[in-house]
């Protein structure tokens, strides 16, 4: 390792730098703790708890922010969960602190390689934050259909899957809503949010059910004795026939099957019948309520598919601004061009022109995302100010050799990386007013005389202006 202080190279096991006598054992703790925190990460990221493994490799982060390896499985487990911001802005620090030999560049590549893919997920960051807004404002239909949009775009979308989730369960549609959070929940095994909306679905739908103990109904068991007891049997004697049980048994056959024929049938078909006829009423009466049930349902298709039109073109009125697909190019292009000039010592006046150029192609007003933002200040705040100085100088010199068209151009370019100095706005005005451009150069002047009000060239800049009256 290196030692904090000096930056020379410490053996392993020594405790102590061998050539600024610092103490080195707090940092080799706090190193180890956050290898032991980014192992943990590492273990459960490979079993999907994603939410977890956050949590380690943040932890990590704490303890040793140059933790190149925690730092990139973090940006991994952000671009698993769809932020892709995220996970682009871990990968450019990782790069900052260690230039090569970094998995990050293998990273960034993969995701510059691929614009549409880059474009996919920047279009379901927006339509997110639309349907986030018509949630907001009880637009649920709206919602649903930017929601689909967005898991079609990035199916990875944990937060998309969680508020479709959550829009289902306020409209009822439970199986959807279960289906949506089963997604999220393949995804990342351990999320909060994915948990707490199952277990307040659970309770949803067992709210909604009526349940009874089993009815268990008591038999009954005869109790007495089993039979009576065996009489003794006589002996055998063989009986005569008997012709009368005979004949009785044909006329009761001939009697059963008469009172069957004229009493039994007819009352049985006659029964048959009502029935049948019954049936036929229900049937009949069921078929109505169908008939109307369907009328009543076609209606309701119309109501629904004209609100469904107007919902559409209200969607089609939201004017969303064009993705320019090269502003982030631009801007990781910046970053990287900066930490390699910056890591090799290289940032020279006039390599930072080259960033400041690639950086003036970038407008942070149409960046979503926050972390973006962040990096494009921090380059800026680095680079704007050198670069702004060297083309100044050149605009500065290019004037005093009566170049005044070089000169404008010169001078504006440095004025466009912003915070311009009383030097240039003093030359802009000059400039101006060489060319014939008195409103133009009044301006300059004036904002000279606003922003630095104490510079050496405040007093010539009045003069100047008195002349221009």
């Amino acid at each position: 390792m290196n030692c904090p202080k000096c930056g020379n190279v410490v053996a392993v096991r020594r405790n102590r730098c061998e050539f600024c006598g610092k103490d080195l054992t707090i940092v080799r703790k706090t190193d180890r703790l956050s290898n032991s925190y980014y192992n943990r990460g590492l273990e459960k990221a490979k079993v999907r708890d994603l939410t977890g493994a956050i949590i380690m490799l943040k932890k990590s982060l704490e303890m040793n922010k140059r933790n190149t390896n925690a730092r990139n499985l973090l940006g991994l487990v952000f671009f698993e969960m769809g932020e892709t911001v995220a996970a682009l802005s871990e990968w450019v620090i990782s790069k900052h602190f260690q230039a090569k030999d970094n998995d990050a560049d293998v990273y960034i590549g993969a995701v510059q390689a691929n614009p549409t893919k880059l474009d996919s997920m920047n279009q379901a960051i927006k339509k997110y934050n639309i349907a986030l807004d018509s949630a907001k404002q009880g637009s649920d239909d709206l919602a649903i259909i930017q929601l689909k949009k967005v898991i079609n775009l990035n199916p990875h979308f944990i937060r998309a899957l969680q508020l479709l989730a959550l829009i289902y369960m306020k409209n009822n549609e439970f199986e959807r809503a279960r289906r949506c959070l089963a997604k999220a929940n393949k995804i990342d095994l351990a999320n909060t949010t994915t948990l707490r909306y199952l277990s307040e679905l659970n309770q949803l739908v067992s709210g909604g059910e009526t349940t009874s103990a089993p009815y268990w109904s008591d038999g009954e068991v005869n109790s007495g004795p089993l039979g009576k007891p065996l009489s003794p049997i006589s002996s055998y004697k063989e009986e005569k026939p008997n012709v009368w049980l005979f004949i009785n048994l044909i006329l009761g056959v001939v009697i059963g099957v008469s009172v069957l024929f004229f009493l039994i049938v007819p009352t049985v078909k006659k029964n048959a019948q009502s029935e049948y006829l019954q049936k036929q009423r229900d049937f009949d009466s069921e078929q109505l309520v169908y008939r109307t049930k369907l009328t009543s349902s076609e209606k309701e298709v119309e109501d629904l598919k004209a609100k469904l039109a107007e919902k559409q073109k209200e969607l089609d009125s939201i004017d969303i601004p064009e993705y320019d697909k090269t502003m982030y190019d631009s801007i990781l292009s910046a970053v990287y061009r900066y930490i390699e000039l910056d890591s090799t010592n290289n940032l020279t006046p006039e390599n930072s022109i080259e960033v400041a150029d690639l950086l003036s192609k970038v407008d942070p007003s149409k960046m979503e995302n926050q972390d973006a933002v962040k990096l494009y200040e921090m380059v800026k705040q680095k680079v704007s100010p050198i670069a702004a100085k060297e083309v100044s100088q050149q605009g500065k010199t290019a004037f005093n050799n009566k170049e005044y068209e070089k000169a404008l151009t010169l001078l504006t370019q440095a004025y466009s990386y912003g915070d311009p100095d009383d030097n240039t706005l003093y030359y802009l005005g000059k400039t101006q007013q060489e060319l014939d451009q008195y409103e133009e150069a009044k301006t300059y002047y004036n904002q000279l005389l606003t922003d630095f009000p104490n510079s050496s060239l405040a007093k010539y800049a009045k003069q100047r202006l008195n002349d221009l009256q």
